[in-house]
This record gives structure tokens, sequence and C-alpha cells, in this order.
């Protein structure tokens, strides 16, 4: 029987509609497919983001429940950075171990945590270390020394702080008035009958901020005791300035001041201080163009046109082991001296003694201390509109020498000086106070 080649057509033909319905259904197979791996893919993608936001929420959440402001954070791979700005408790150190308590029971997921403490929204240096570590400090399974042992403080803080400025900012502290409470007292050698005379006064001081790195303050004396001449005896306006300060990278920071400063001057500061080592060393300059001023009550000013330029260069030296600083600094002074000051300051925690030494091209010497101690309570209430707070703490300075002719090496001060705008947190500082956590 002789088979024709047409006699399989049919079935060929059958066979290749057959085949195209299966190539159909299998297309429509592999676009549901397709679709449903694709959904999938966003909804795993939009569930790890939520959880990422989450995180960022809680976190923000406690903190600013907590008092801190200008929280910024960044939640990579492998890390977590946060920059916060602590004006809750009195001292620094405190502040940062109460973030730690607070943001690592949050996190779950991460090896790194960078914590970035900022000081009118300038970041002033960058702590780091793992999860594992914190978590073992925190469960009490090391020790205040081996935590900080296995942790890292730098003063260089320039990159991990730009990986922030993309992150929103909460929890602002723009527009916000602090009334600062302090006292301030003067002390001189009287006659045989008194031989100690005082002045005391309380000075309200009105702080506030409107952007980053600037402080507008106005301080009023309220007299309460004196025994160091008349004008001492009325209600008068204290010191009111306005300052703007700059870091700029590799640890370099610019200050400048205008308005009404300590020592009845008045005019214009610039003070600019480059950081090595951590803050380890420092080369400073200083200069200003100020004038006479005085208050005779709220309504009675007594000035001078005639302005004085002063200005000097500054080195400092720190001995990491005992929180020691040498400091020396040469230049023209209040009373047109040409002199030559060094210092010696030793910080115990927030206790800082300090003493000076002053010699004038002219032959004059001169000497003297500092202490200042911290004043109740070690911390304050959280932040707002308008908040009463007494001042971090007190600073008083002695002079051996008290006659006009022999206060050499003097010099105003701005209530924003570069050393009290890094608010005790240098590297090493903070190493040393924080191994004496319990």
């Amino acid at each position: 029987m002789k088979v024709r080649s047409n006699d399989y057509l049919p079935i060929f033909r059958g066979q290749q509609k057959l085949s195209m319905r299966e190539k159909s259904q299998f297309v429509k197979s592999v676009s549901y497919i397709y679709k449903i791996r694709l959904i999938s893919s966003f909804l795993i993608l939009f569930l790890v983001t939520n959880v990422f936001s989450t995180d960022k929420k809680v976190i923000t959440a406690q903190l600013v429940e907590n008092g801190f402001e200008n929280i910024r954070i960044k939640i990579e791979n492998a890390r977590i950075l946060i920059a916060y700005e602590n004006r809750v408790y009195r001292f620094e150190v405190e502040a940062l171990n109460e973030v730690i308590k607070i943001v690592v029971p949050l996190i779950d997921d991460r090896e790194e945590l960078i914590l970035i403490p900022l000081n009118r929204k300038i970041p002033i240096i960058k702590f780091l270390s793992s999860i594992e570590n914190c978590k073992a400090f925190l469960g009490n399974k090391i020790n205040a020394q081996q935590f900080i042992e296995d942790s890292d403080i730098k003063l260089d803080v320039d990159r991990e702080y730009n990986f922030l400025l993309d992150e929103s900012e909460f929890n602002s502290s723009n527009l916000r008035f602090d009334l600062v409470i302090k006292p301030t007292m003067s002390f001189e050698f009287g006659p045989y009958s008194d031989p100690i005379l005082a002045q005391i006064n309380l000075t309200p001081d009105i702080r506030t901020g409107f952007w980053k790195g600037m402080r507008l303050s106005y301080e009023t004396i309220f007299p309460l005791w004196n025994e160091l001449g008349s004008r001492g005896d009325s209600i008068r306006t204290g010191m009111v300035t306005i300052n703007q300060t700059f870091r700029l990278p590799k640890a370099f920071f610019i200050s400048t001041a205008a308005g009404i400063f300590s020592g009845n001057r008045y005019g214009f500061d610039f003070e600019a201080k480059k950081y090595f080592g951590d803050g380890n060393f420092s080369l400073g300059a200083n200069f200003g163009v100020t004038s006479y001023i005085d208050f005779s009550g709220m309504t009675r000013i007594l000035y001078s046109n005639q302005f004085l330029f002063t200005g000097s260069f500054s080195t400092e030296f720190r001995v990491e082991k005992y929180d020691l600083t040498l400091g020396a600094s040469i230049g023209r002074y209040l009373q047109k001296d040409n002199s030559i000051r060094f210092d010696i300051n030793r910080e115990f925690s927030e206790i800082e003694i300090g003493f000076f030494a002053i010699r004038s091209f002219e032959g004059v010497t001169n000497g003297g201390f500092t202490l200042t101690i911290p004043l109740f309570p070690s911390k304050y209430w959280n932040p707002s509109l308008l908040r009463l707070k007494v001042a971090e703490n007190y600073s008083w300075s002695y002079v051996v020498k008290s006659n006009t002719n022999d206060l050499i090496g003097q010099r105003y001060n701005t209530g924003s000086r570069i050393n009290t705008f890094l608010e005790k947190l240098n590297p090493s500082f903070v190493k040393n106070t924080f191994r004496k956590i319990n």
C-alpha cells in the first residue's frame, strides 16, 4: 500500500494548531508568573522600606520625647548614623550615654552605630561602636572601660555628617528661647576694717538661635549685694551679643561676635582655631575692635568712640592621660600692653581648675587662677518655645595684682569662645570620663 505524503497533512496541521495553542498558553503562564514575581518584588520592597521607615520614626520619637533636638537619622545596610543636639543634660558625656541607652535597644539588624553630637546644629565629634559592643555594655556584660576601649571617638566628622544632610531634620531648635538664670560675683580686698568687698548679682540671660551656628543673647543684671561703688546698685544691661560660629573642613572653627562684651567693652570680635590630632593640639588667633561702654541704670549709657585694636595668637597642647591642657599666647591686650600669657588647666569631670601667668614686654608680671564648677540641676526641662533653666556652670577668676597698671594680659569675654563651644566634647576627655561611668 502506497502512502501519499498528503495523507499525513491533516494530522500535521492538527498538531501544528495544537502546538500554537500550547505555545499561547505557555506565554500566558509565563506572563502570569512574571506579574506575580513583579508584584511580590514590589511588595517585599515596600515592606522592607516600611520597616526602615518605622525604625526611623520610633527612634526619632524616643529621642524627641527625651528632649533631644535637630535629629537626623540615616539607616544603611550595615550601620545607622544619628545626629542629635543635647540641651537637656548639663554634661555632654551623660547625654551621650543616655542616647546610647535610648537607641541601641531599638536596633536589631545593624552592625555599627555612629552618633554625632551637635552644638547649634554644628557637628562636634563622631562616636563609633558596634551594636554588639553597645548591647554588651547595656547588658552589664562588659564595664564602661571595656566598652570605650572597643569604641572610637574622632573629631573628624565631615564625611559622616555629609551623609546625613539629605535626611529630614526633626525637632528643630530654631526660634526657641531659654531664660538662663546665672549668678555673678566680684570680690576685692578692702581696708583693714572691711578686708573683703563683694558684689553679688543675679543675671538672667535670654538666648535663642535663628539658624545654624547663630546665637543671640541679652543679659540684664539685678544687684543683690554691692560694696563696689554706687553704679552697681541699679538694674542694668549686661552682655548683649550676636554670634555666628562656623565649622570648616578638617576641624577648623571660626567664631564672629558683635555687641556688648564683658569688661565694659563693645565692638566686634573674630576668632579662628584649627585642631590637630583629634583635638589634642590647636593653633588659634583672635582679633577684636572694641571701645568702652557702661550702663547707669536702664536708660543712661556712657560710651566712647575711641576704638582699641587687640589681638593674639595662641597654641594649646592637651596631655590626654590627665585631661591637662597647656596653653601659651602672645598679643596686644586691653591695657594696650604687649604680653605673653601661659595657662595650665586641669579638668576633673565637670570641674575645671586653671592657673595663669602673664609677663608684658615692659617687664610687668601678674598671675592668678580660675575655677569652674557645675551648677544644680544636672538635667533640665525639655526645650520648648520658652524655657526657664539655670546656667550650666559658674566660673570665677582671681588676679593677684588688681592695680590698673598691673592688669596686663586682660581679655574680654564674648560668651561664645570656641573652647566653650566644643562643650567638653574633646575626644580624649570623653574617653577618660566615660571610663568612670558606673
